[in-house]
């Protein structure tokens, strides 16, 4: 089982290693390791009817797929610790008021709304998206001044791009930019 497991978590960790933001889409029932999996994600988006749980005290378990490192970070240690232990399960509107997913969607609007905000991140400048979330998921492993080394490496990158010529070109011109990932 042990083996299994460390298997399972390289796909967490992979998760939050992509260069790419990933987008949970919840329509239903995201407990226990379902819930983890949308926790390693970038946004989550749930409809009306989800529900969200840490329901592996219910079964002698603790949270895995990175729920005990995730959900704090997402929720606080407060909220994070009484979903852990109880074993509860909230509805959407409360998974949104403690901040463990970023909208509620009605659920005749969920799709599209799903697809619009996919499609906001690919019109996007990929690069300097890709990068805002290494950065972002590296800082909790790391201090102040590391991170602040990090970003300056970041922004030199990112200031030779075409996308970042493109967006000044297109303030400038009180445009939308039309981004090209390069």
């Amino acid at each position: 089982f042990r083996d299994y497991m460390h298997t399972a978590n390289q796909v967490i960790l992979k998760m939050l290693e992509l260069e790419k933001p990933i987008i949970a889409a919840v329509n239903g029932v995201a407990v226990g390791a379902g819930c983890n999996l949308a926790l390693a994600c970038d946004l989550i988006i749930s409809s009306e009817n989800a529900r969200f749980g840490e329901v592996f005290v219910r079964v002698g378990f603790v949270p895995d797929a990175g729920g005990t490192y995730l959900l704090a970070r997402r929720v606080g240690l407060t909220k994070a610790m009484e979903l852990a232990l109880t074993g509860k399960i909230i509805d959407a509107k409360e998974a949104e008021k403690i901040g463990l997913v970023n909208e509620v969607v009605s659920t005749d609007k969920f799709d599209a709304r799903v697809k619009e905000v996919a499609l906001n991140l690919a019109k996007a400048a990929t690069r300097a998206v890709g990068m805002a979330k290494i950065l972002i998921n590296k800082s909790y492993e790391k201090d102040l001044k590391s991170m602040l080394e990090y970003e300056a490496y970041a922004q030199s990158i990112l200031f030779q791009s075409a996308d970042h010529e493109e967006g000044v070109k297109a303030f400038l011109e009180k445009r939308e930019p039309k981004f090209i990932g390069k």
